[in-house]
């Protein structure tokens, strides 16, 4: 019961925390409680081709994580089969799969042998529509479905809370008069428009979108309209 209780008070953290950090430590004392010692939570898009970010325990090989991220080892990981389903734990010995690898995966496979990553297992969580998430885990061979369950919800917790710091990070990187034309032209007026209203110039309103679009690391005004919806729903 007193482990049951433990864990409860674990979960109930999430929504206590008020930093990006203060949820780090929670996630890593969760998956500590199930004894992953070593372990990295990634979250992929669907297009597979951006590692949206990781996070590491203390005791991970850190040197490794960096050269996966860095070759985009993910790309080629046999270890991420059928992304964008929930399937069973992944249980591996990088060192005894050897079959029908091909050349990219055999490099992955003996350069994470080199630091000492060849056992472990990886377990799949569907986190929102559009992409997916991953613990890997160094040395474990089983967890059973209670810990699964908890871990599941960890995670959406974990996420949830982490778009929530960050979409008001990205509102509060914005200027006033930024903020403003954004507003504007998420209403549908032109930057004419805008300019009017204001009362600046249409070249000021460029500029400001320009500025924008920076700071909100997109690079189109679609995009950017988006991603500040988003922020402002999230913010919320």
């Amino acid at each position: 019961m007193s482990d049951k209780k433990n864990i409860e008070s674990l979960i109930s953290r999430f929504s206590n925390e008020n930093s990006l950090l203060g949820i780090k430590k929670v996630f890593i004392e969760i998956c500590k409680h199930y004894s992953f010692d070593q372990f990295v939570l990634a979250k992929f898009y669907y297009s597979k081709n951006l590692l949206n970010y990781e996070l590491c325990s203390d005791n991970y090989p850190l040197e490794w994580m960096k050269r996966y991220v860095k070759n985009q080892y993910y790309l080629n990981d046999p270890r991420l089969k059928d992304f964008g389903t929930i399937h069973p734990p992944i249980i591996w010995d990088l060192k005894k799969e050897t079959n029908g690898l091909s050349p990219i995966q055999k490099v992955i496979f003996k350069e994470a042998c080199e630091f000492n990553a060849e056992k472990g297992m990886t377990i799949p969580f569907n986190v929102q529509k559009g992409s997916q998430a991953y613990i890997s885990v160094l040395r474990k061979k089983k967890i059973n479905q209670e810990a699964l369950r908890i871990l599941t919800l960890a995670t959406d917790l974990y996420f949830e809370r982490k778009d929530f710091f960050e979409s008001k990070e990205l509102i509060a990187n914005l200027t006033p008069r930024e903020h403003e034309v954004l507003t504007l032209k998420s209403e549908g007026l032109s930057a004419k428009e805008i300019a009017k209203l204001l009362q600046i110039s249409e070249s000021t309103v460029t500029f400001h979108l320009i500025n924008i679009k920076k700071k909100l690391h997109t690079n189109s005004i679609d995009h950017t309209m988006f991603k500040f919806g988003i922020a402002i729903a999230r913010s919320n």
